[in-house]
């Protein structure tokens, strides 16, 4: 697998999340920057990946426009890749595609499970095609984590985290919300992920909380905090990479998100998840941070909305529960 290098503190690399799997047998790791920036950076990754000769490019990077898409190509084949199924210009300059049905675009997971289509069916709507085939060992150092946070109703995993800063819902309404969901969930635990930079923020929150409560932030690597999520009920967080662990786990999920992407594209994969979005006149900006209109599409966000979503799901789950729900070179 080609990747770059995580690009923010609180990001993780793809290697900590699919090692172990068996799915990857090595990778190709450098320092976005450097790639963007510097040609003896590309040239010296050139050497690397002809030196390994792989048979297969699978791209799963994001939709280019054809200056990108042809600067990738002639790369790549520099690097001597023999086939590269997806790369023709119409798929990689295509747009996420609208679903009436759902009045939003396609979700990530089918884009990408359309682009390889000629390799086989992803069986995205299969819970094992998301298994992260977590070990014993991570099992059960999330089981004994997370046992402080055991309630008598069940429990609720929580992370307030934000890769960005548009992302971010504000403290006072996190804790505004925990304050009014821990007397509307009586009974039930509470375990708060994330980064270790994010320990005393979740830390404020956490102890408004009345019943039994933990906070993992920073403590646990992110399989294990995939394996915490087994363990939940419902998952209630910003669009992050803890939700997307949470989602895969097949935990359904209260996701607060904000409008800079188009509406649906990152939303967890099924219909068990609740997002919260308000498709502001400015939505799609793609901005890392806001300084126009102060984060509307956040600030409008009520706790009312993000309380009822959760005890909607938990009436759910506690009347019908939940399911869970070769060679080649992956650039990703």
């Amino acid at each position: 697998m080609l990747t770059n290098s995580p690009v923010t503190k609180v990001s993780v690399s793809v290697k900590a999340i699919l090692d172990g799997t068996g799915l990857v047998d090595d990778y190709f790791e450098v320092d976005h920057g450097e790639v963007r920036n510097r040609l003896r950076t590309k040239w010296d990754l050139c050497r690397r990946i002809r030196s390994w000769r792989p048979d297969l490019l699978i791209v799963l990077t994001g939709p280019r426009d054809s200056k990108q898409h042809f600067s990738e190509l002639a790369f790549f084949k520099l690097c001597g890749v023999r086939a590269m199924p997806n790369m023709s210009l119409e798929e990689r300059t295509a747009p996420y595609r609208w679903v009436p049905e759902r009045r939003r675009y396609e979700y990530e997971a089918e884009r990408l499970a359309r682009s390889v289509r000629s390799l086989g069916d992803a069986r995205l709507d299969d819970s094992t095609s998301w298994d992260l085939r977590l070990s014993p060992t991570e099992r059960e150092r999330a089981l004994e984590a997370v046992k402080p946070a055991r309630g008598t109703a069940g429990l609720i995993v929580c992370s307030i985290g934000a890769a960005l800063e548009i992302q971010d819902w504000g403290a006072e309404n996190w804790l505004a919300m925990i304050e009014k969901l821990t007397v509307a969930t009586d009974g039930y635990g509470l375990a708060v992920v994330g980064a270790a930079s994010e320990y005393e923020r979740s830390e404020a929150m956490r102890i408004r909380w009345r019943g039994p409560s933990v906070n993992l932030c920073g403590r646990l690597t992110v399989r294990e905090t995939a394996a915490v999520m087994k363990h939940a009920d419902v998952y209630l967080g910003h669009d992050s990479g803890p939700m997307h662990l949470a989602a895969a786990a097949g935990v359904p999920c209260v996701g607060i998100y904000t409008a800079k992407n188009q509406a649906g594209t990152w939303f967890p994969y099924g219909n068990q998840h609740r997002v919260i979005f308000h498709d502001v006149p400015c939505a799609g900006c793609q901005l890392s941070e806001c300084t126009v209109y102060a984060k509307r599409c956040m600030t409008s966000i009520t706790v009312a909305e993000v309380l009822g979503a959760v005890e909607d799901l938990l009436l759910q789950v506690g009347s019908a529960g939940f399911g869970a729900m070769g060679k080649a070179l992956v650039a990703g």
